[in-house]
């Protein structure tokens, strides 16, 4: 897992690409699997995910 904790988000500006990076642990895997889904098939931001965005430069 990433030093500040799990990276879950568009990784670049216009969202061509998406990351996925948490823990290996399957506790949060399949509610974050869902809102990974969702957010790529709908194109909305999950409020949930916020905390986990990259910080793009």
């Amino acid at each position: 897992m990433p030093a500040g904790g799990p990276l879950i988000g568009p990784l670049a500006s216009d969202g061509s690409v998406y990351v996925a990076v948490a823990h290996s642990a399957v506790t949060l895997a399949p509610v974050i699997g869902r809102l990974v889904a969702a957010e790529i098939a709908d194109g909305r931001s999950a409020e949930q995910l916020r905390a986990c965005r990259p910080r793009l430069s």
